[in-house]
């Protein structure tokens, strides 16, 4: 009787750790704060080919390595609309590659290369070989 029924304990100990180890990381994760999530992001890495914004939600078409990715933003979207453009390169944190994400995380806007335009301005450094002094006055 006793070893039956230490087998039987044993066994129930046995499935509950399978299902805890299976079942509970998906639901306790909401809950836990940030440091203790498990991190199950992947980044990709993208052109944005086209940008829309349409009422309450703004459309990116991100062109990647993988594949092109759809992503609807309904959350931070002025901030969003304002700071990528078409043609920036965008770096996006998802659970794993999908075309059509929701809301993904942007980890990094690249502006593509541009020549700085030289500004005229009274700070700026004198032609070579010459000096403040020797410059005249500009009116």
């Amino acid at each position: 009787m006793k070893v039956t029924t230490l087998f039987l304990i044993l066994l129930v100990g046995i499935a509950l750790g399978v299902g805890g180890m299976i079942f509970a990381p998906d639901m306790v994760d909401p809950y836990l704060p940030d440091a203790f999530r498990a991190k199950k992001t992947e980044t990709v890495e993208g052109e944005v080919v086209r940008k829309v914004r349409e009422g309450d939600h703004l459309l990116l078409t991100v062109q990647t390595s993988q594949g092109t990715v759809l992503a609807t933003f309904r959350k931070k979207m002025a901030e969003i609309d304002l700071l990528v453009q078409q043609g920036d390169a965008v770096t996006l944190a998802l659970g794993r590659y999908e075309p059509f994400v929701t809301d993904p995380a942007i980890e990094r806007v690249r502006k593509p290369d541009v020549a700085l335009r030289p500004k005229d301005s009274a700070l700026s450094s004198p032609p070579v070989g010459e000096t403040l002094q020797e410059r005249p006055p500009t009116q």
